[in-house]
């Protein structure tokens, strides 16, 4: 399987990326990263992409024949709305749209579904018009990325899937002083958020949208 990684050098998606790596039925993995990786492995192949708006052939070639992606690239804290919008919103609708176009039809041919599995976060709200007590425009903006993937799923329903992931706080895989504080909330260690997207990208079908309490049931 093949299987195309964004966010890879950040908390979350540096698990993902080790778990892909030792999991033996992907074989291939394509991490779209604004820098080299600092790892190495005959699986893994890192393809340097400056803007995440715009796909150049020779990037667009790395997704022929991919089976599903790994969406972890975001912030949790961005300056401000259109940084925001630009990062989660348009970053991720540009990849999704290219990514239906290339191998569409041998995608309806084999009656084969890409998978796209996207990370958000439980604060997202898809209501735009909810009244919101913090951070509204940062939740708002993550909830429409998650209204967008909907449609998009609905639109192309024959060759595309799309699973979204909320969890609360993330906590380390080794348990510490500050994750207890921060376990009193509605909260999963990256280890079981990491391999509950993997298994997603694997496996596909279930729920489209996954709230914390869920990951990894």
């Amino acid at each position: 399987m093949k299987v195309i990684l964004t966010g890879s050098t950040g908390f979350i998606g540096r698990e993902v990326l080790e778990q892909c790596l030792q999991n033996p039925s992907i074989t291939s993995i394509v991490a779209l990263s604004r820098r080299d990786l600092p790892r190495s492995n005959p699986k893994l192949k890192t393809v340097i992409l400056d803007n995440f708006l715009e796909y150049p052939e020779s990037v667009a070639r790395e997704f022929e024949a991919a089976d599903a992606c790994i969406w972890c690239l975001g912030k949790a804290r961005v300056p401000d709305n259109d940084t925001a919008r630009k990062i989660c919103l348009e970053y991720t609708m540009a990849a999704v749209k290219k990514i239906s176009d290339i191998g569409a039809t041998a995608r309806r041919a084999t009656k084969q579904k890409f998978r796209f599995v996207y990370l958000s976060g439980g604060a997202a709200e898809r209501d735009q018009s909810k009244p919101l007590w913090f951070m509204q425009d940062y939740r708002r903006v993550r909830g429409e990325v998650e209204n967008q993937l909907l449609a998009h799923a609905d639109a192309y329903g024959d060759t595309f899937e799309v699973c979204i992931l909320r969890p609360g706080l993330v906590l380390a895989k080794e348990r510490n002083f500050v994750d207890v504080v921060k376990g009193l909330g509605p909260s999963v260690r990256v280890d079981r958020l990491a391999g509950a997207m993997i298994l997603r990208a694997l496996s596909g079908g279930g729920r489209q949208v996954v709230e914390n309490g869920e990951i990894g049931s």
